[in-house]
């Protein structure tokens, strides 16, 4: 029985350096604003609140939230729900899950020196592997803003998408490419004739429900 708590007792000494949980906080708030806490009700956000895992962020109409995950910033924009899975650091790796439901987000994911970043963002229908650091994301729009994206659909299909392009999937469908997502933003923008397959464009992708999962690592320095 002795030698076997100090074995427990080993174990546990070894084991407990290499995984400690992170605080993801608040950093500011603009409208209406609230959190769900696991087994408890909603209530309005404060600046400045800590966010434990399993709480569920909700925005409301003109309404957004600056989080602060680790060293990584998000703004959480209006009208999205989503929870904190995880937010721990392994060893010389800080690991984010997050699950969006709704909504869209933005993202800078940054580290301290000698540290990697494991930044993932999930929901029911796609993923994506991001090399980068910056970008804009709705569920199933996804604009690059520094970096590479690695744009994947449920079928594990996927298109590279690099900073300054965007690109759009059902789920399904192959991701757009990114040169086409650069065109149609300027086909918006100077040309407002509807012609011969305007109405399947960026129409039909307002109105696909759905999400992706974007995964984000950066080299260690």
């Amino acid at each position: 029985m002795k030698k076997y708590l100090i074995a427990l007792t080993l174990l546990s000494a070894l084991t407990i350096p290499l995984f400690a949980e992170l605080n993801a906080t608040v950093k500011s708030v603009r409208g209406k604003v609230e959190i769900k806490l696991p087994f408890k009700g909603w209530q309005r956000v404060k600046a400045g609140m800590v966010i434990p895992k399993g709480a569920i962020i909700s925005t409301g109409f003109r309404s957004y939230a600056i989080l602060k995950l680790g060293d990584s910033i998000l703004q959480v924009k209006q009208l999205t729900r989503m929870k904190l899975v995880e937010l721990v650091k392994r060893k010389n790796t800080v690991s984010t899950k997050l699950f969006l439901r709704v909504g869209k987000i933005r993202a800078k994911v940054r580290t301290s020196k000698g540290l990697r970043a494991d930044f993932k963002l999930k929901s029911p229908n796609s993923t994506a592997a991001v090399r980068g650091t910056e970008f804009e994301y709705d569920g199933t729009t996804l604009n690059v803003i520094k970096g590479v994206v690695q744009f994947f659909n449920r079928l594990n299909q996927k298109r590279e998408i690099g900073a300054g392009e965007e690109s759009e999937t059902d789920g399904i469908n192959l991701p757009s490419g990114g040169e086409t997502g650069r065109m149609l933003k300027t086909n918006v923008r100077y040309n407002t004739s509807r012609g011969p397959g305007s109405g399947g464009g960026g129409g039909s992708a307002n109105g696909i429900y759905g999400s992706v999962a974007l995964t984000i690592s950066i080299p260690q320095e």
